[in-house]
């Protein structure tokens, strides 16, 4: 109800300002201003009344699991499943939404806003179609060459634990199982842990490459449309 009544107010002193503004310059033209000045003051009369009623007796539609509430009063803070603002003839004049619809549209605005600020970069980043796939085979390329790297360390890796585990097997056939250096063993499973560790490597690449090229993929299919967009 406060909101209503300022804005009545508002609407009033502007009524009194425009007045006394006519009312100067009724020595000049009086006839004229006395008309003008009947007219002004009615038409502002109506939409404040107007403005009055229409809030005056707005009423507040909630609803809640399937029940419908209507009350005189804006909800308190606690009841934010969001509410309609009716009007004294049932016509919806605001849409208040919940806190999760609030929420949710943020999350939209967001994505909406990434998305242009994605276009402009890659419309800055990359002059024509052939610099994009340029840069996504060299970016792919260098992939690879690790992951060929990593299958050369695992190879130079495996030929020397077959060494080492030839040594083991020498040593535990005259002295007994477990009987061989102890250093032969901290080097067996050191180059199994290395092993193991370069697998892994090679598995993160693998996924790496993979999310690479789909977003190249992406990037050219909207590099396209928005060449297309601009002619």
């Amino acid at each position: 109800m406060t909101i209503q009544i300022i804005r009545c107010a508002g609407v009033t002193r502007d009524a009194q300002r425009m007045t006394a503004v006519l009312m100067m310059s009724e020595n000049k033209n009086r006839k004229r201003s006395v008309v003008s000045l009947t007219l002004l003051v009615g038409v502002i009369s109506t939409l404040s009344l107007t403005s009055l009623s229409a809030y005056a007796e707005a009423v507040y539609k909630l609803e809640d699991r399937g029940l419908i509430t209507y009350q005189d009063r804006a909800p308190d803070s606690q009841q934010d499943n969001g509410h309609s603002i009716l009007n004294n003839q049932g016509v919806v004049m605001e849409q208040i939404l919940s806190r999760q619809e609030r929420r949710e549209a943020r999350k939209r605005q967001r994505v909406e806003e990434l998305s242009r600020i994605r276009d402009r970069a890659l419309l800055a980043t990359f002059t024509t179609e052939d610099d994009l796939i340029r840069t996504r085979d060299d970016r792919i390329g260098m992939i690879d060459g690790l992951i060929s790297r990593l299958d050369d360390r695992i190879r130079i890796l495996s030929e020397r634990l077959a060494i080492v585990d030839k040594r083991v097997q020498m040593q535990e056939k005259s002295a007994g199982v477990g009987k061989a250096q102890e250093s032969l063993y901290a080097e067996q499973n050191s180059i199994q842990r290395n092993i193991e560790n370069a697998w892994s490597l090679i598995d993160s690449k693998a996924a790496e490459r993979s999310e690479v090229a789909d977003k190249f993929d992406d990037d050219l299919l909207r590099y396209r449309e928005l060449k297309d967009e601009r002619g």
